[in-house]
């Protein structure tokens, strides 16, 4: 088999509106599920059978690729410099074409669930009724393509199967010319590159193959969609989306610790209910779900990632925060259980988690970071691990407060327009079912985002090296934006110094004990034991000065 083109045109910039809600500029660049587009596209076609190569045609200004490409695949990035249409940024890319060449084109705000490269001479559709915004196709007995509405505003009709934004072409020197020859002769208002596909499938008959899955980025409603079906969503739960009423159905396979999630919602206190989206239905049964209100809104974690607010607005998620942290406050209770729930929480789990990861990992044992001249790994860690949470006070607990249990800024929803930061996915247990725990806990768990860089290494922003004999050298793509973001959260949050060492400690004891729940990305967990060992080991430090 040749070897397979992939043409990725993301020349044009996004729309005004489109551009305020991702905060990129350009398509490939949107993030996603903490992935941009252009990885998300990347990944789309590992294949065994040929090499691919794929082409992204930008614009000059567009920012630089991070990527480590697959095997099999190369990765080109053609800048042009000014370009009037698809058909142009397409053919930008054909200009090594060979005779024969199989091409695909693949739109930069295109996602589609696919096994393998396309191949052959298809057009991808799926069946919509909103042809206001979709380029309408049809094909004829003998293969011929003919657009039938190009994004027709007013005339009515559907479902019809439109254009979903990929096309394989099994002779690209072929389509070059049909481009060419469209440009040449294009009318004004049409996409030269549809009257190139009508007459590319005159001389090569194309199929129309429809498409379950397609996830379009290129519409803010679509956007908002995709980006629900990239939540980090574990491998037992789902999600429905009803678009007509704007609801959202979570279900479980795991269904024991899916009903904490469900009851946690029923138990909360009503002071609470501005902070959480709002619940339609929901049961607790035997087969639990919950249905609740699709909040279009960015998460902190795509805010803190993309830079999209400006600095002086992270006051104001704070603020909201605080009030959430308030709220919860004034229903704090006396418990004599609570040490030993923390001690269940900080000791046990950590410990449990730990030996999971080095199933997983045997190798792991040797990796170490180095801090204040010392080796700190695993095994030390198993060690002192008694030591240590007596020393930073994590044991000293006498009450209990409703917690949220992952209130981490991939579970903290905000919306500017109102400046308030709105909650999903709860945890509903510490150490036993239920809305209490330890409150500092959750402060731990939004520290392990602003201050851990969480959320810029489930977005890959970030190099890992381990030298031969173990050492492990993490450098994590955050810069002084960040680090005032992190000023913010701490005067505002965690003034007392004591508390905040508690809340520091919390947060390494965080990444240690994540580390096998992230095992299909075994860089990742690098990345996470190296920070999880350096923040024990600085809060080992702090621990015994205090």
């Amino acid at each position: 088999m040749n070897d397979i083109a992939v043409l990725v045109p993301g020349w044009a910039r996004l729309s005004p509106d489109m551009e305020a809600e991702t905060g990129a500029k350009y398509a490939a660049f949107i993030q996603l599920g903490g992935a941009p587009l252009y990885k998300r596209i990347i990944s789309q076609y590992r294949c065994d059978d040929a090499r691919v190569r794929i082409v992204f045609l930008l614009a000059p200004d567009a920012p630089e690729f991070d990527i480590d490409p697959p095997e099999n695949i190369g990765i080109e990035a053609v800048r042009l410099k000014a370009s009037g249409s698809i058909a142009e940024t397409v053919l930008a890319g054909l200009r090594n074409i060979t005779s024969g060449q199989p091409v695909v084109v693949h739109m930069a705000d295109t996602l589609i669930d696919m096994d393998g490269v396309p191949l052959g001479d298809a057009v991808y559709v799926q069946s919509r009724n909103d042809l206001y915004r979709w380029t309408s196709v049809s094909v004829d007995a003998g293969g011929r393509i003919k657009i039938t509405n190009d994004r027709n505003e007013i005339e009515p009709g559907g479902p019809r199967p439109v254009c979903v934004g990929l096309f394989s072409f099994e002779d690209g020197k072929r389509l070059a010319t049909e481009l060419s020859r469209a440009l040449e002769h294009g009318s004004p208002g049409h996409e030269p590159f549809f009257a190139a596909l009508e007459s590319y499938s005159a001389a090569r008959p194309m199929d129309l193959r429809p498409i379950q899955r397609w996830l379009d980025c290129g519409h803010v409603d679509g956007y908002y969609e995709s980006r629900l079906s990239y939540q980090n969503l574990r491998h037992f739960n789902t999600l429905s989306y009803d678009s007509v009423k704007g609801r959202v159905t979570k279900k479980s396979l795991n269904s024991e610790s899916f009903r904490k999630q469900v009851r946690w919602f029923k138990q909360i206190p009503d002071e609470v209910a501005p902070f959480i989206p709002r619940v339609f239905e929901s049961s607790d049964g035997t087969e639990p779900f919950i249905t609740m209100e699709l909040l279009s809104i960015p998460t902190l974690g795509d805010l803190l990632v993309s830079q999209r607010l400006n600095l002086g607005a992270w006051n104001d998620v704070v603020r909201s925060i605080a009030c959430i942290q308030a709220c919860f406050a004034e229903k704090a209770v006396k418990n004599s259980l609570a040490p030993q729930l923390a001690r269940v929480v900080y000791v046990d789990k950590t410990r449990s988690r730990l030996a999971d990861f080095l199933a997983q990992h045997p190798s792991a044992k040797r990796h170490f970071v180095r801090v204040g001249g010392e080796q700190w790994s695993i095994g030390r860690v198993r060690q002192t691990l008694d030591r240590f949470v007596e020393q930073t006070g994590l044991l000293e607990l006498d009450e209990l407060t409703p917690i949220h249990g992952d209130f981490c800024f991939s579970n903290l929803l905000y919306d500017p327009k109102v400046r308030l930061v709105k909650m999903i996915d709860p945890r509903g247990e510490f150490g036993v079912p239920g809305i209490f725990g330890d409150r500092r806990y959750d402060l731990a768990k939004l520290a392990h985002s602003y201050a851990g860089k969480y959320d810029f290494i489930v977005a890959d922003r970030f190099s890992v090296a381990v030298e031969p004999e173990g050492g492990l050298h993490l450098q994590v793509q955050a810069n002084d934006y960040y680090t005032r973001v992190r000023s913010i959260f701490d005067a505002m949050l965690l003034p007392d110094v004591a508390l905040r060492q508690q809340v520091y400690a919390l947060q390494a004891l965080l990444f240690l004990s994540m580390l096998p729940l992230h095992a299909d990305q075994p860089r990742r967990q690098l990345a996470m034991l190296a920070t999880g060992l350096e923040l024990y080991a600085q809060s080992w430090h702090a621990g015994a000065q205090g």
